[in-house]
């Protein structure tokens, strides 16, 4: 008896706070103004958390993706976002955003916009109803469709299209007044489609995809259902790019809407000039940076956020090395090579930089990891790989071990649409650094002396990130 006390103590105590959580989330919700709680439930999409409508309304949908997103975090299950984890939030939802080339384009043939993951597909072909896209190899194909009333009434339409047959076979189907969605399975492809109701006629889209592509694909699907819109612009209208998804343009943007600032030296703000980003880490007493040749290599001018205009002195781009120097020649701290001691499989990391720009502004990012592998792609001696998480933006930041000693400089990472269509998936946490002994060498080469660690105990991350903030710089190049 007293076990069944206690059993139902808990589950009282269990219950309220779960009431108490939801209330608070949905108190913290409303707050948000309505285009933020659009963006949020659309990041949630991208992260795989939120399956429904994006609508910017809360309810145990919102609610269920917010604590499911925070548990697969490590965060406390509350439902409300605190500012570290909304960053979090953007930098995941759009990772994947950017991974798949996700934009809004118009079909003037089927007379709709919607978001495709443009980097996944050939260039479409029309077709009698619309238009398509395929996957190089075909296992991801793309179809809107236009059919009017008169040939195909909308419930007759949705009672062809969600019908089981030999081959195809039906998971999920909704229909109302003013759409309907299918998503099964046929001859062997997930499949997923929506159509929309027009006073006229039927207008959607049908995606089909391997069950190899399905970590990211049942995502994709979530969010083209949510990014489906009218388009009347007339059949002769061209396809063309219109914008990011619905409620995923970047924050911070000008008033004429241009990007402050661009995510990586791969991705560039083409007006009103050319901008765009890396990291670097301060070397010398006499303000020279240690970066990547591709950010800082080739640019009609240098400027380091909070420092001034710097000076390239010298690209190597055989190994992807530069090195700079502020116009003001001085820095109060800077960073240390690990002397003597090689590079071991295994050994913990931690990595500084400035990764997508255009979202986090100049916020300092530090992450942590392992060392994977003692060598880059097929076999380059010159790198090492690390797990710890680059982005566009962190090329040219430091690669620190747990003394805190410099140990490489970030360089890329495995190129994630080239490897899906290479190995069928996309990698995780497969990223590269130049080891530092070269940059160390590189500096001797120009007659600069680098200096060295001496300290052999182990410091605590904070403490690590503490120090490496203040030689850690954002580099912006324009040209």
């Amino acid at each position: 008896m007293r076990s069944v006390v206690y059993a139902f103590i808990f589950l009282v105590i269990s219950v309220s706070t779960s009431v108490a959580d939801y209330n608070r989330s949905k108190d913290w919700f409303y707050d948000l103004e309505w285009p933020e709680r659009i963006r949020v439930q659309h990041l949630l999409v991208f992260t795989g958390d939120y399956v429904a409508i994006v609508d910017g309304a809360f309810g145990k949908h919102t609610y269920n993706a917010l604590t499911s997103f925070q548990k697969h975090r490590d965060f406390q299950q509350d439902g409300v976002l605190a500012s570290n984890q909304m960053q979090v939030l953007e930098r995941d939802g759009l990772d994947l955003v950017n991974r798949l080339g996700f934009e809004i384009r118009k079909d003037a043939a089927a007379g709709l916009s919607l978001g495709i993951p443009v980097k996944l597909f050939e260039p479409p072909s029309p077709t009698r109803r619309g238009s398509r896209w395929r996957a190089y190899d075909g296992s991801i194909e793309l179809e809107t469709l236009a059919v009017p009333h008169d040939e195909t009434a909308y419930g007759d339409l949705f009672k062809r299209l969600s019908k089981s047959r030999q081959g195809r076979t039906i998971d999920y189907k909704k229909l109302r007044n003013d759409f309907f969605v299918v998503s099964g399975e046929q001859d062997g492809r997930d499949f997923y489609l929506r159509v929309m109701k027009t006073s006229g006629d039927s207008r959607g889209f049908s995606l089909a995809w391997e069950s190899k592509h399905a970590v990211f694909m049942d995502r994709v699907a979530v969010a083209m259902s949510n990014s489906l819109d009218y388009y009347d612009g007339g059949t002769d209208a061209p396809l063309e790019t219109v914008t990011s998804t619905p409620g995923l343009q970047p924050q911070s943007l000008e008033e004429n809407g241009n990007l402050p600032a661009a995510s990586g030296p791969d991705v560039t703000t083409q007006e009103p000039a050319e901008l765009s980003t890396g990291s670097g880490y301060f070397v010398t007493a006499q303000g020279h940076i240690g970066t990547n040749a591709h950010v800082a290599g080739n640019c009609a001018s240098l400027e380091v956020p909070g420092h001034g205009p710097a000076r390239l002195v010298r690209a190597d781009p055989v190994n992807d090395l530069a090195v700079i120097q502020l116009a003001g020649a001085h820095a109060e701290s800077f960073a240390r090579f690990r002397a003597n001691q090689p590079i071991a499989r295994g050994e913990q990391v931690f990595v500084l930089g400035y990764p997508f720009a255009q979202i986090f502004d100049s916020n300092l990012n530090f992450t942590l990891g392992t060392v994977s592998s003692l060598a880059g792609v097929k076999g380059d001696i010159r790198h090492f790989m690390i797990s710890a998480p680059v982005q566009p933006g962190n090329s040219g930041g430091p690669v620190l071990d747990r003394t805190g000693a410099l140990i490489g400089t970030v360089v890329s990472r495995l190129d994630k649409i080239k490897t899906l269509q290479l190995a069928g998936d996309f990698p995780e946490n497969i990223n590269f650094a130049i080891r530092g002994q070269l940059m160390s060498t590189f500096m001797e080469s120009l007659g600069l002396a680098p200096s060295y660690n001496t300290i052999t105990s182990i410091k605590t991350p904070t403490r690590i990130d503490e120090e490496a903030a203040r030689y850690t710089v954002q580099i912006l190049c324009r040209n």
